[in-house]
């Protein structure tokens, strides 16, 4: 499945909708999802990164026009089906994420409510200060948790029923408030030197329950 289908079937259907790709996402999975008897892991997970790289296409003229929060939406999305990994590790991230988080940073300016604040923390702790925070055990735990979420998130977004609802609720219910001490750290770690990172997902937690409780954005 070197080829993306997704795609083909974009260049050939104009009024294709997310909705649409959902579904040929969901028929195809049938054939290649390890747990319906394909013996080819890999196979689920390209299609899975094709299927996000043929909704970013679909959605990418938003990023740079319309309002504020489909703009914002919009360019989180496309960091988000570009992030190489749910893990927090030292590694640097894709160059498209970071040009998809600060298309979604800058529109973020306009764009009243938490979304600014929460943004630009969660930039600098964990695109910028990633080596030092990945040292920190319970920061990688909620870390995947807000990945997660994401994925949720945007499911919700695309297809805005319940089961996505509580996928995203449940998720973003691991990031809890900051406290002082990091209980899974070692010892010597077990202090308030990842707070900083900690604060910074909770904010983004904080923001993302905000617009669960508005309607899905149309351009999705």
């Amino acid at each position: 499945m070197d080829d993306n289908p997704f795609l083909a079937y974009l260049e050939t259907h104009a009024e294709a909708r997310p909705g649409t790709l959902k579904e040929l996402f969901r028929t195809l999975a049938k054939r290649t999802h390890p747990d319906l008897g394909a013996v080819d892991p890999d196979r689920f997970i390209r299609l899975q990164e094709h299927y996000h790289e043929a909704l970013g296409r679909l959605i990418e003229p938003e990023i740079n026009t319309g309002e504020p929060r489909r703009r914002v939406l919009a360019g989180l999305y496309r960091y988000k089906a570009h992030l190489p990994r749910i893990e927090l590790d030292d590694r640097e991230l894709p160059d498209s994420c970071r040009r998809a988080y600060a298309l979604a940073l800058e529109a973020a300016h306009g764009y009243p409510g938490r979304a600014e604040s929460a943004l630009t923390a969660f930039d600098h702790r964990f695109h910028g200060d990633r080596a030092r925070i990945s040292r920190y055990p319970d920061v990688r735990v909620k870390y995947a948790c807000f990945v997660r979420a994401l994925s949720g998130f945007f499911d919700y977004q695309f297809m805005p029923n319940e089961f996505n609802r509580r996928v995203t609720e449940s998720y973003l219910a691991e990031i809890g408030p900051v406290t002082n001490v990091d209980p899974f750290a070692s010892p010597d770690m077990r202090h308030n030197r990842s707070a900083a990172a900690r604060s910074a997902l909770y904010r983004m937690r904080r923001w993302l329950e905000e617009e669960l409780a508005k309607p899905a954005c149309e351009l999705l």
